[in-house]
């Protein structure tokens, strides 16, 4: 297992394909909106065409020298009311999500019927183009689907689900330090075309990519309605083609996965043909790929110590004598507070008003109930003195003493 924790060759390769990748300049696929520089005129400057996502088209912009990431969705929403304000329950959602794993929405709108998003600039390479020809390293892998996983948990806990997570949607960047990280663009689109035919000719959207199908749920090619478990299914195809280098299609062995033993039995989970035999959630898959971590490490006498990208992790806090047990730890079902909608310089924002309240942080409500308690404390000291001051002053109401004249001497 010490291949776990040594940064192979393989990843080495991983991250010069970032560098040469991490920039590309390609046509966008989708094509069912007017030039990207007419749809933005006025609003922002188009600075070349991403080969990202599916149907959606991707490209790098600015707004007064604040870089950006625009996108736009193949529908026209002036055809339909309903098709409108799903893509404002889409917009506010994806402007809710705070999570690292998902590039930060900045501003949405609808310019003549065409729907759009900006998002905070990403840099990096499509998970697709780095699985062109080869698997990755287990270590790479762990990390990567974490952060896929983490990204799904903050979209449903938004009540968004991602209905097309591909390698086409996942974004591989590079953070400090070297590491390998993943942003899932996408989160919500497939859905959201999919209910609102009369509002977009890619209603049948069968994924994005090569091998898209191997990715979508079984219940996906009936009339179901999408839901959270249909991405766990995505997911577990994701961890099967980032190791074995192809997604599973009828696949009964195990060969391949030498240096994550227990990540077949995962991946099995996710991709049960019934949802609810499933992972109930995504914190519960990244918990169970976590705990594969901790057990590989325990096994291995080289690698006694918690990999450093679990630092961060549910599984990573866990006391010592609990790493001792076979079983795996509780965890959260959602660490993904909600927010609200911000703007970038220049940006327009929704023109909608925001279904998401901001709440306070726990810091700023824990203040002010000390506020509240102190100012409890004083009313109560200042009316308990004007109480007492009340008790001890004398009676001045008193009606003076008078002699009856009819009352007898000594009565």
């Amino acid at each position: 297992m010490a291949k776990f924790f040594r940064r192979t060759a393989e990843e080495s390769r991983v991250h010069e394909s970032l560098e040469l990748f991490s920039d590309p300049m390609f046509p966008s696929p989708g094509g069912a909106h007017p030039p990207p520089e007419e749809l933005f005129a006025g609003r922002y400057a188009v600075d070349g065409a991403l080969p990202w996502g599916g149907l959606v088209s991707y490209y790098r912009g600015s707004s007064e020298g604040t870089p950006l990431i625009l996108s736009v969705l193949p529908m026209d929403v002036s055809q339909s009311t309903r098709a409108e304000a799903a893509f404002s329950h889409l917009a506010h959602g994806l402007g809710s999500i705070r999570s690292r794993s998902v590039p930060r929405v900045l501003d949405a709108g609808v310019i003549e019927g065409v729907p759009y998003l900006a998002f905070q600039d990403t840099r990096g390479t499509l998970l697709s183009d780095i699985l062109r020809d080869r698997p990755l390293s287990s270590l790479a892998v762990l990390r990567l689907a974490t952060h896929v996983l983490d990204a799904l948990d903050a979209g449903h806990a938004q009540a968004l689900v991602h209905g097309d997570l591909t390698p086409q949607n996942i974004i591989v960047t590079r953070e400090r330090g070297g590491k390998l990280g993943a942003r899932v663009i996408g989160i919500g689109v497939a859905p959201l075309l999919r209910a609102n035919p009369e509002a977009s000719a890619h209603a049948a959207h069968t994924g994005s990519g090569k091998h898209s199908v191997a990715y979508m749920a079984p219940e996906l090619f009936g009339a179901e309605a999408f839901d959270a478990s249909v991405d766990l299914y995505s997911a577990g195809a994701l961890l099967h083609h980032m190791v074995i280098g192809s997604p599973p299609v009828g696949w009964e062995t195990d060969e391949g996965f030498d240096d994550v033993p227990g990540l077949p039995d995962v991946v099995r989970r996710a991709m049960a043909r019934r949802p609810q035999n499933r992972y109930p959630d995504a914190a519960s898959m990244r918990a169970a790929l976590e705990w594969i971590e901790v057990e590989s490490a325990k096994q291995s006498p080289h690698t006694q110590d918690i990999a450093p990208w679990m630092e961060t992790s549910h599984v990573g806090s866990i006391p010592v004598a609990a790493l001792a047990s076979n079983l795996p730890p509780p965890h959260a079902s959602s660490s993904h507070p909600a927010g609200k909608i911000l703007s970038t310089s220049g940006a327009r924002p929704i023109p909608i008003e925001p279904i998401v309240i901001e709440e306070l942080d726990p810091e700023t409500r824990r203040r002010w109930r000390q506020i509240a308690l102190l100012l409890i404390l004083l009313g109560t000291l200042v009316f308990s003195g004007y109480w007492w001051k009340a008790q001890t002053a004398p009676n001045e109401t008193t009606l003076p003493f008078r002699l009856d004249p009819n009352a007898q001497h000594g009565d």
